[in-house]
């Protein structure tokens, strides 16, 4: 009965409600909060046109323009509907498809300017079409970065009682990640920023794992950084498959807590002990050169922890300050902790950061 009770928890009642698909609204763009966030995608669409959880074998590549609600929030939750008020929802406000992922790695290119860097963003489990292209916009949006930004959508059931769909998915989507990697590497921008969340860094581990065995050394070569917020996958084969690696790319960092209640779910569900996101202690990596931020302090009492990343605004804040990886970059280099850090634990190669919020004047 404990059990059953954990996963009607977890569910809620999302998983009894109809899909909300991200219908192109025109008058969307008089919005006076917009963004771009191009798309790269595997899914199938049903007969209406819109992406759903069914796996393509045609890979589909867009550049969207997506309003976002007036006078909102960073953090605040997400809201979209099939009949969308502009002012509350955000909304596809037009879109426009490439031929193919040359094309559409050179217009990302162009779209640059002066940074010539792109962020290609990996969702997690759990996540429609419409979930993962307007978190990508709420990231773009709160984060202010002016980079071009990537939502590689892949075929996620977007239900909480499909996690074997989605753990297949995943298998589904590895070649077509690739692809649009490769490409980008040929035609896109010269630096590459590639952060995946939950499931979608055991995707993403996956793709790269194949792509080191082709050509060893591709990683570190073709990636400026690799950030994994909240890794759902189990810590052995994290370490196995990242022993396929020629060399791992530099900086990667990895966001975990001990607070995610989604990941205690993820443990329990699949029979092991811990999860990749779930760990706090440098000395549990062995000697993988990798940098785990300890995000537990930013944690929020009626939330699952799992996206704190995208849902503390105190952490959206402190990430959204361009300063603040330079600052643990420093750490790494002198060992000790600064004002953004409570403890530095090295181990091997691997550091450990645990990260604090910082002070707020007023409040003293």
């Amino acid at each position: 009965m404990r059990y059953l009770f954990c996963v009607l928890s977890f569910v809620g009642l999302t998983a009894c409600s109809a899909p909300v698909y991200a219908p192109v609204v025109p008058e969307a763009m008089e919005a006076p909060a917009k963004t771009k966030v191009f798309v790269a995608t595997n899914r199938g669409t049903n007969a209406e046109g819109h992406f759903d959880r069914s796996r393509s074998t045609k890979q589909t590549y867009l550049e969207t323009i997506v309003s976002l609600p007036e006078d909102r929030k960073p953090g605040e939750p997400i809201k979209f509907s099939n009949t969308p008020n502009i002012k509350k929802h955000y909304v596809v406000a037009g879109q426009r498809a490439f031929d193919n992922a040359e094309e559409f790695a050179k217009e990302i290119r162009r779209s640059t300017g002066s940074s010539d860097e792109v962020l290609v963003f990996v969702h997690g489990f759990y996540n429609t079409y419409a979930n993962s292209l307007f978190r990508t916009a709420q990231i773009k949006q709160d984060m202010g970065n002016p980079s071009p930004i990537i939502n590689f959508s892949w075929p996620s059931a977007g239900r909480a009682l499909a996690y074997n769909y989605d753990s297949e998915s995943v298998l589904y989507a590895r070649d077509d990640l690739e692809t649009l990697l490769r490409a980008l590497e040929r035609h896109g921008p010269e630096n590459i920023v590639l952060v995946a969340h939950s499931r979608g860094t055991l995707l993403t581990t996956e793709t790269l794992r194949q792509m080191e065995i082709k050509n060893p050394g591709w990683s570190r070569r073709n990636l400026d950084a690799l950030v994994f917020i909240a890794p759902d996958e189990p810590l052995d084969v994290f370490h196995r498959a990242l022993s396929r690696f020629d060399t791992l790319p530099q900086p990667f960092f990895i966001l975990t807590t001990g607070k995610d209640k989604a990941l205690r779910f993820s443990s329990r569900i699949n029979g092991s002990n811990l999860r990749v996101g779930q760990i706090t202690e440098a000395s549990q990596l062995g000697d993988l050169p990798v940098v785990l931020i300890d995000v537990s302090n930013f944690s929020l009492s009626r939330n699952n922890n799992h996206s704190l990343f995208a849902e503390s605004p105190a952490l959206i804040s402190l990430f959204r300050d361009q300063t603040t990886f330079e600052t643990i970059v420093r750490t790494l280099d002198v060992g000790v902790p600064n004002t953004l850090e409570q403890t530095v634990q090295v181990f091997g190669d691997a550091v450990s950061i645990e990260l604090v919020p910082p002070i707020d004047p007023g409040a003293q």
